[in-house]
């Protein structure tokens, strides 16, 4: 791949996660770009309609190409109307955030969520990845796979410069010991879903009222058998566990921030 293509998908990935228009000098300082690069990647994004320029300000958000693809994308994840009322139910009962995280290769990646104080629409987004290893979802996911896996991920990341946060077996450990990941200062907690004894996704409550919950306390109950509703759906019909792209390279899926 040429780095102007790179260097455009890095601009495309930006807009998307940011959940908002951007304009072109917040573009080329977050990626360390000159503004007149940054414009030429939008400029040609924009011809290709992967981005729309706002008609009221130099803004730029998701064009019409960037939104069917996503929708594309998340339809191929069979779990995620199955998990919507419950996600939905989580919401109206935490009073918080809910989402689901599926595993991508290395990766977690949100592909639906469910506000605290909203219902969730149709057109709920796919966010940006994150490593397993880097937040609560994650770590629910990388905590219920296979050791030898776990080393793997270590192992990969450890290649390629990533720091890893010191102690991360022992926490896993512990996820798997209390069934759930428990971030207090970010305000998350999540559960796995699990296909035999291995997770492939996980569901995440986030909000401030989880950051005053105690890791070394039993969650609500209605949160974990929220979950275990879910895996009992799934086991029963095994389909819904297939998720695209869990064996591809995760350099081939998710491009390096």
């Amino acid at each position: 791949m040429s780095s102007s293509a790179r260097r455009a998908l890095k601009i495309l990935a930006a807009v998307g996660d940011s959940g908002r228009p951007l304009g072109v000098t917040e573009i080329a300082r977050a990626l360390g770009i000159a503004p007149g690069t940054a414009f030429r990647g939008l400029d040609a994004l924009q011809r290709a309609n992967l981005l729309a320029r706002q008609p009221s300000a130099p803004r730029y958000g998701l064009g019409p190409a960037a939104l069917g693809l996503r929708q594309s994308l998340l339809s191929l994840f069979r779990i995620r109307e199955l998990c919507l009322p419950y996600l939905r139910q989580l919401s109206s009962a935490s009073g918080e955030t809910s989402s689901l995280h599926v595993r991508i290769g290395w990766y977690a990646a949100r592909i639906a969520t469910a506000p605290g104080t909203a219902e969730v629409t149709s057109g709920a987004s796919l966010s940006g990845a994150q490593l397993l290893s880097a937040d609560v979802p994650g770590r629910a996911i990388l905590a219920h796979l296979g050791r030898s896996q776990v080393a793997r991920h270590l192992a990969w990341a450890t290649a390629r410069g990533i720091v890893i946060q010191a102690g991360l077996e022992r926490e896993l450990a512990a996820i798997r010991a209390r069934g759930f990941a428990h971030g207090s200062s970010l305000g998350a907690m999540a559960f796995p879903i699990r296909k035999a004894d291995q997770a492939f996704a996980a569901v995440a409550i986030e909000g401030s009222g989880v950051a005053g919950t105690s890791s070394k306390n039993d969650p609500v109950p209605e949160w974990r058998e929220t979950a275990r509703a879910i895996e009992r759906l799934v086991r029963a019909n095994p389909a819904l566990s297939h998720q695209p792209f869990e064996h591809f390279d995760p350099d081939e899926v998710i491009l390096p921030s």
